[in-house]
């Protein structure tokens, strides 16, 4: 009986503890995120719009930080590339999103996924596979050339071989009507246009992305190169590489071309820094003969004296018919120079270039001991050298002032500064050469002939006054 009792005790007690263990039943003011529409939904290879619809009730978040901060956006995830939806709405109800065409032979599927917070539902998309006939595998692999002349056909384009990091079709006949492109791997998807221009022979162009038709704007037969790293090609006549290759003009700019006694007739000049150059020219007698044209014949301009000149000669040039007449070796490559702001032209010597002063300053640190600073575009030179006579007013005498050892009354450089000759900013040492000064009205005539350790050769003439230089010493007088 005692034992009855103490169980029937007992009992109140293990229901209370076996209650304490039980999962809590959610609370009504809870948040809550609900799915409506289907959690899987199917398409056709052709794509569409499709709504998933959602309920959402906030409940009571009062208190519950963690999630007030967040709770006024859905966050939307999806990995897959054809689907168009929004990363971000309000939580209204309703999320729309487009499915694109499915081109392939092969079905797909992906999953949209909605969050707020902790809370979040998934929907299951799936595509069907496109049931068109797949085009034909590519003949070959690697980049070709597609068009009129193979009607477009992906299966007959003209391959291009890789030389030297260019793809290459050589002796490639075309017309003035024939359009084409260059696409890899027979893939026309992957392709590389023009810019809607007409492509003159021998001149490089931007290769774009979904460009336009190419075209030329002479019927012939070419070699076609094409950079595919750089989206650049180049349509060169039969033979030419793409070294040889000009940049084509800026719409509205000029062409400027020397015509003449040499192999071609006519060849563009190019800009190069202040000058604009034609280089690697041979003509075909002892003296050159030429003038430079402006687009064709809008503009000719010849010697503005008639007269044979030099190499490395400074020639006046003007509008005229005065042919400018150098002497020169046959056979001999030269490089022309012109400065369309000095109205000047040079034969130079093919690698040389001409040399323009545009600062010459100078001090005299005493009676007998000057420095000149000459300053171009590519060069500077510095002679600090010792007269060896003395000077009234400060003026350079006359002379010729030796760069190495010889001495001609005392003129000589000054062999121990830092440096000498400046060849674009590289620092270099003066071997040896002289600098021949003479005196004009208001300034000096000065004619250097110098040769650095490195082998590089200054031949140049200036005439015109000389400024100051801002250190301790006494500016140069310009003689009168």
């Amino acid at each position: 009986m005692k034992k009855l009792l103490f169980a029937l005790l007992a009992l109140p007690m293990l229901l209370v503890a076996c209650g304490e263990n039980e999962t809590p039943t959610p609370q009504p003011n809870d948040p809550a995120l609900t799915l409506i529409s289907n959690s899987e939904v199917e398409f056709t290879a052709e794509g569409g719009e499709g709504t998933i619809t959602y309920s959402y009730d906030a409940g009571d978040i009062t208190g519950k930080d963690e999630i007030s901060s967040d709770i006024a956006t859905l966050k939307i995830t999806c990995d897959a590339e054809w689907i168009t939806i929004p990363t971000e709405v309000a939580p209204l109800g309703s999320i729309k999103y487009t499915v694109a065409k499915n081109d392939t032979t092969e079905p797909r599927e992906t999953t949209i996924t909605a969050s707020l917070h902790t809370l979040s539902f998934s929907v299951s998309i799936k595509q069907a596979a496109a049931t068109a006939t797949p085009e034909p595998e590519p003949s070959f692999e690697g980049w070709g050339i597609i068009g009129t002349m193979n009607d477009w056909d992906a299966t007959k384009v003209i391959a291009m071989e890789s030389i030297d990091g260019y793809y290459v079709a050589k002796a490639v006949k075309l017309t003035t009507t024939d359009k084409f492109k260059f696409i890899k791997d027979g893939d026309n998807a992957v392709n590389r246009g023009g810019n809607g221009q007409a492509a003159d022979a021998d001149y490089f162009y931007t290769a774009q992305s979904w460009g336009s038709d190419i075209h030329v704007s002479e019927a012939g037969t070419y070699d076609i190169y094409l950079n595919a790293k750089e989206d650049t090609y180049y349509i060169m006549t039969e033979g030419k590489s793409p070294a040889e290759a000009l940049e084509p003009l800026a719409p509205g700019e000029d062409l400027y071309e020397i015509y003449g006694n040499f192999e071609g007739d006519k060849m563009r000049l190019v800009a190069d820094k202040r000058y604009m150059v034609a280089k690697g020219i041979k003509f075909t007698a002892a003296t050159a003969e030429f003038d430079i044209r402006v687009n064709e014949n809008e503009a000719v301009y010849g010697a503005k004296q008639d007269a044979t000149y030099a190499v490395e000669e400074q020639i006046a040039v003007a509008a005229g018919d005065t042919t400018i007449k150098v002497e020169v070796e046959a056979g001999v490559e030269y490089d022309i120079y012109y400065r369309t702001d000095l109205s000047s032209v040079w034969v130079m010597q093919a690698g040389t270039r001409p040399i323009i002063w545009e600062e010459v300053t100078g001090v005299a640190f005493s009676s007998t001991n000057f420095a000149i600073n000459l300053r171009s575009e590519d060069i500077e030179l510095f002679f600090d050298f010792n007269c060896g006579v003395y000077a009234e007013n400060n003026i350079i005498p006359e002379g010729t002032y030796y760069v190495d050892d010889e001495n001609d009354g005392g003129y000589n450089f000054n062999l121990e500064n830092e440096y000498d000759l400046r060849i674009n900013g590289f620092k270099t040492k003066l071997k040896s050469g002289t600098m021949v000064i003479k005196h004009i009205s208001g300034g000096y005539d000065i004619t250097v002939d110098v040769e650095s350790i490195h082998n590089h050769v200054v031949k140049v003439n200036y005439s015109g006054p000389i400024g100051e230089i801002d250190i301790m010493g006494r500016p140069i007088t310009n003689p009168e």
